[in-house]
Order: C-alpha cells, then sequence, then structure tokens
C-alpha cells in the first residue's frame, strides 16, 4: 500500500469514527466537530464533497437529539450501527458475523478496546472505522481482508438507511460523506467485496 493512500485511510477513519462513536458534546467530538467547521476541511482531508453534504453537515442544531435518536433509542433505530444487524438472519446484535470477526481480530493478535464506560460490539459503524485506521498505521497487510471480509459486506447498506434520514441532517450528511469516503477506499485498494443477503 502506498504510504500516502495509507495515511489517508488512517485520518479520514479516525476523523469519521469520532462522530459516529462518541457523543457529540464529548470533548472527542467536540474537536472533530471544530475540524469540519473550517471554511477548508474538505481540502484539508482531501475530498469534494457535493454542496448538499456540505449543507447537511453544517446542520449541526440539536446535536444530541440527532444523535440519541440515531444511536440510542429510545425509538427503534432506523439504522442500527451494528454490522451483524443486517447479516444475521435474525438481525440480531452479537451475531455470527461478530464471532467471525472477533476469531479473525484474535487470529492476528489484534488487542482493541476503549477505556469507555460503554462497551459497544465490536461491529459498531465507528469502531469499524477506528480499525481500518488502526490496521493502515499498524498492520497494513491485513486492511484489505478485514474491510472486504468484514466491513464493506454490510457498511453499503447502513450508510444508505442512515442517508436517507432527513430528520437527523448531520448524520446524514456524515453517512453521505462516509460512503464516498470508503468508495475511494475500494476503488485506491482494489477490493472486491462478496455479494451476501440483508435481512435488515
Amino acid at each position: 500500500m502506498q504510504p500516502k493512500l495509507q495515511q489517508w485511510i488512517s485520518i479520514t477513519g479516525r476523523l469519521l469514527d469520532t462522530l459516529f462513536y462518541f457523543a457529540p458534546n464529548s470533548e472527542q467530538a467536540q474537536k472533530v466537530l471544530s475540524f469540519f467547521n473550517q471554511s477548508d476541511w474538505a481540502e484539508q482531508l482531501g475530498v469534494e464533497p457535493s454542496a448538499k453534504i456540505n449543507q447537511l453537515l453544517a446542520s449541526q442544531t440539536d446535536l444530541a437529539e440527532q444523535h440519541q435518536a440515531m444511536f440510542i433509542g429510545p425509538n427503534a433505530l432506523i439504522a442500527p450501527p451494528w454490522g451483524s444487524v443486517y447479516l444475521d438472519p435474525e438481525s440480531v446484535i452479537f451475531g455470527n458475523s461478530l464471532l467471525e470477526l472477533r476469531t479473525f481480530l484474535r487470529q492476528y493478535q489484534i488487542e482493541f478496546s476503549l477505556n469507555l464506560a460503554c462497551d459497544e460490539p465490536e461491529d459498531h459503524i465507528g469502531l469499524m472505522l477506528l480499525l481500518s485506521a488502526y490496521l493502515a498505521e499498524n498492520n497494513p497487510g491485513l486492511l484489505n481482508t478485514f474491510l472486504s471480509q468484514h466491513f464493506f459486506t454490510w457498511s453499503k447498506r447502513y450508510l444508505q438507511l442512515a442517508g436517507e434520514q432527513t430528520e437527523y441532517p448531520f448524520y446524514q450528511g456524515l453517512a453521505l460523506l462516509t460512503q464516498q469516503v470508503l468508495q475511494v477506499w475500494q476503488e485506491q485498494l482494489l477490493l472486491i467485496v462478496p455479494n451476501v443477503t440483508f435481512y435488515r
């Protein structure tokens, strides 16, 4: 992998991960939101977002409420952020695809933990972006397998659903931007993603 691409995957993975995983009022998310509030953020990040994405990402009113609705509840989540919900026939968290991911992590001795009060399954969209960045930085030889076998198998479906959520414009924009970024990852890495059945 070219060092420039390796670095770009690391940077984009970590930035996007933070906004999917952390509450918007957290210290981690606030730093990234400040970055996206800069007029030249797209140039710095090396992306060309549409005017729609720019407009949606600027919709930061009631971000806590948007985050609550998209990731926590109490209402049913229209776009659940866990991979096994899409890949398991019963649409459950902690499904077989998560067990396969954990086997992959154990096999290659990838120790992955966050010192957080809330422990999410490893196939949370935010954690998968972070894992992508981690592998790009520390074990790029495993990145293609991780992306094609464990992440890109379901990420498009999740981002499609999240990108349709007009009631939550910031996270709609985040999903559309992430779609664009992951498409570049796939093209640059020449990844072939197996066809799977979605159960949601």
